[in-house]
């Protein structure tokens, strides 16, 4: 029973963060089943593809009209996700633990990088005192050739990782393609269900999915994001994308951590 709710309360927390912050909670539970209750990575991959796919259906059910998902792009990119997803979920049966780890922190790092540089070029230009527009509708996606080829990067580190790949949809979209943090948040939200959905299930048949694990985790994490996306209105952009940094290279030092044996 100690155990059962405290995946469910690991849950809650990686929920939260997801949905705020797009990722599907998957960069966030990971680290935590494996440090916390000491699972294996592939164990702690499976489970939180099940939770990506939770955190997904619970942010697209609660969505606030305008606040939405932009459907159409999220569309064109998932077809290049869900093919990356499938592709690292069969690379993972052949990948050792360690690489995975080390995988996971690189990924973590240069997308968190990124994101810095980006905000940093947008300052310079029009100065930080103007605040940034969450979620805006005069906008049009671009560099669709960047976009597509990241988007299967994503799809292939959410088939390795068990992560979603919002940690990388969302800065693409918001640095790369011009989308607004909102709606790129809102867009990798309905997209990573669909992502893990398509590794899952290799997943499932190497025998790495463990009932006992998901359920409690994964309720946690359905009432988690559910609760994070009714925050989310009353956050600013910025803030968001602080916190998206910041927890993104503390899960990287974990996981290189973790990797190397520490």
């Amino acid at each position: 029973m100690v155990l059962f709710f405290s995946l469910f309360a690991t849950g809650i927390g990686a929920g939260i963060l997801g949905a705020l912050l797009g990722l599907g909670g998957g960069i966030f539970l990971v680290p935590a089943l494996t440090l916390l209750f000491h699972l294996p990575i592939r164990t702690a991959v499976g489970t939180s593809l099940v939770g990506v796919i939770a955190t997904s259906a619970a942010v697209v059910a609660v969505e606030s009209p305008g606040r939405g998902a932009d459907i159409s792009l999220a569309l064109r990119l998932e077809v290049s996700t869900a093919a990356g997803a499938i592709t690292g979920g069969l690379l993972a049966g052949w990948i050792s633990p360690t690489s995975l780890y080390l995988i996971f922190a690189l990924m973590v790092f240069l997308t968190g990088a990124y994101s810095l540089y980006k905000e940093h070029k947008a300052h310079a230009r029009k100065g930080s005192a103007k605040t940034e527009v969450l979620f805006g509708q005069d906008y049009t996606p671009r560099h669709w050739g960047w976009g597509l080829s990241l988007a299967f990067l994503a799809g292939m580190v959410s088939g390795l990782l068990g992560v979603g790949g919002g940690f990388i949809k969302v800065p693409l979209m918001d640095a790369v393609m011009g989308v607004p943090l909102g709606v790129a948040a809102a867009t990798s939200n309905f997209m990573v269900g669909i992502t893990a959905a398509a590794s899952f299930f290799v997943y499932y048949n190497r025998g790495d999915i463990y009932p006992f694990l998901i359920l409690p985790t994964s309720l946690g994490v359905l009432l988690g994001a559910i609760l994070g996306m009714r925050l989310m209105p009353h956050l600013r952009a910025a803030w968001l994308r602080l916190v998206l940094v910041g927890l993104m290279f503390l899960m990287g030092i974990h996981m290189i951590l973790q990797g190397l044996g520490y």
